[in-house]
């Protein structure tokens, strides 16, 4: 960092020009060893700045100052101006020490310890009593200066973020025949929309010599500033992007990149809440909440992340009826799990509004989601009908895979049932009732896919037969299953075929005498195709 000493006077010809004045040469010696010190500082680095640059008025209005010194009181002042610059200096010369991870442990006491140099900077204006309307305008104008400097720079930087209308167009083209420069650009603008808002974080932080802040607010009425205007073309140009490709977010942490459209969800779950929201501010999607853990639990940590590690694997997988996942935000309160918008809820509420549609048809595209899921190792531990979703075009996704296992790794089966609303019993195979023991495999997620079948199929949840939960415990503790639905609804599709199936392999209690998900899915192909004959 250069020293912006407006007479060029180094080191050595500053403390001779002050001579005559013994104890003001320690204060420029402490003054120029902070400005020095500054640039060392490997964090904050626009609070170092301004801090090295206070330095620097400073000591140019001693400079210019220094033959009224003499005679004068301001001589008394010197020496407690030289022990309060002295111990700003012990502080900024301590946080060039540290290494990257005190760094990192300490990052907001160095912060504060910034802010607290800047005031004690401040009071030592006060201290020389050069503080008059003059001196006052000439600060404010080198401070406005050092901005307009900054500004200037961050412009021309600002300039390389941008993505145009024939960067998007190209990038779509290459996508089509297979390219990966779709994904590259969506990468490179969500990057810099990071760096952007880091941006904005420094200009709405820099005050200038007397902590007023020059920047507008987000109630200015004057034009948007250059970051602003760069920052709306970029997430328009990642929107765009978005429409033409169908490419998710390639960065899967969207903090600052998305916003609830309202207060109060659309709906509940077992354990979650979700709520419309939208991202970039262009693309409607759903926003699901933990309910489970609260944000101030210290295992909310833990669970957070337990996520950031496993949407990166999530996010990964592509199957037309797995519903994508583009990420998670982390600074909203609890987690939030965001994910396109489907427009017909779940395939209950579906069925429910297009009483003629083939319900084994929605079933056979869940139960293919479920067969991609299990490929790639993943049990979804949760299958419901709840967790069933249909999209506004008809089609089929399965949405809160491994959710229930992070939860259960996370907080303990025990609690886990606890803290969540509803039960999940009516779904559960009968192993998982071994309490802390008990395992989420391939198996259970087949127990519970086949009272997803009968649930669909009669529109009410299994063993509606009984109205208490615990006993449904008992039945699958002494192995009775539910009775063969007698509903109008489920009657012309409940063949004897798919029923023997759903009887005596679906819910077998053995779990290694039940289907896997794909004979399942099969299984189901044939007895749609066989009744839309």
């Amino acid at each position: 960092m250069p020293s912006a000493i407006d007479s060029a006077l180094g080191t050595a010809q500053l403390v001779a020009a002050f001579s005559g004045v013994p104890v003001a040469s320690g204060v420029v010696m402490l003054l120029q060893s902070i400005n020095n010190t500054c640039s060392q500082v490997a964090v904050h680095k626009a609070k170092s700045a301004q801090l090295a640059q206070r330095c620097t008025t400073l000591l140019n209005m001693i400079n210019e100052h220094s033959t009224a010194f003499v005679g004068t009181d301001i001589i008394k002042n010197l020496d407690e101006l030289e022990a309060v610059l002295s111990s700003v200096h012990q502080r900024v010369q301590r946080w060039t020490r540290c290494g990257k991870v005190e760094r990192f442990m300490k990052n907001w006491k160095i912060e504060r310890d910034l802010d607290k140099c800047h005031a004690d900077v401040n009071v030592a204006v006060e201290c020389l009593q050069l503080t008059s309307p003059m001196n006052i305008i000439k600060m404010q104008q080198q401070s406005i200066d050092l901005m307009r400097r900054h500004q200037t720079v961050m412009e021309e930087g600002l300039q390389q973020l941008l993505i145009t209308p024939r960067d998007v167009e190209h990038a779509a083209q290459q996508h089509e025949q297979g390219g990966s420069a779709a994904r590259e650009l969506m990468k490179f603008g969500q990057e810099h929309l990071v760096q952007i808002r880091g941006k904005q974080s420094v200009a709405a932080s820099s005050p200038n010599f007397f902590g007023e802040y020059l920047f507008e607010s987000r109630e200015s009425s004057c034009p948007p500033s250059p970051v602003t205007t760069v920052q709306n073309q970029l997430e328009q140009a990642l929107l765009d992007l978005h429409r033409l490709t169908k490419i998710p977010p390639t960065i899967p942490i969207l903090n600052n990149q998305v916003q609830r459209a309202n207060s109060l969800p659309t709906s509940w779950g077992r354990h979650s809440a979700v709520f419309e929201g939208s991202w970039l501010g262009g693309k409607k999607v759903a926003l699901k909440t933990l309910r489970v853990v609260d944000e101030r639990d210290p295992r909310s940590k833990t669970l957070q992340a337990r996520f950031e590690h496993e949407i990166t694997v999530w996010s990964k997988l592509k199957h037309e009826n797995v519903l994508t996942l583009y990420g998670i935000v982390t600074n909203m309160g609890p987690i939030h799990i965001v994910s396109p918008w489907q427009g017909n809820d779940t395939v209950l509420t579906y069925r429910r509004n297009n009483p003629h549609v083939n319900p084994l048809e929605l079933l056979r595209q869940a139960a293919k989601g479920l067969e991609y899921l299990h490929d790639n190792q993943i049990v979804h531990g949760h299958i419901q009908c709840n967790n069933l979703l249909v999209s506004s075009e008809g089609v089929v996704t399965v949405c809160d895979f491994g959710l229930t296992q992070v939860l259960v790794d996370v907080v303990g089966r025990g609690t886990l049932d606890m803290l969540t609303t509803t039960s999940a019993i009516r779904w559960f195979a009968p192993e998982l009732s071994n309490g802390e023991e008990a395992e989420l495999t391939k198996h259970t997620d087949v127990f519970a896919f086949g009272m997803s079948i009968l649930e669909l199929l009669t529109l009410k949840p299994p063993y509606s037969h009984r109205k208490r939960d615990v006993i449904v415990m008992q039945d699958l503790q002494e192995g009775r299953l539910p009775l063969r639905p007698e509903e109008p609804e489920a009657i012309p599709w409940m063949t004897d075929g798919l029923w023997a199936t759903l009887h005596g392999r679906c819910w077998a209690i053995q779990s290694e005498n039940r289907l896997t998900i794909a004979e399942l899915s099969l299984h189901l192909e044939e007895v749609s195709a066989s009744l839309s004959k």
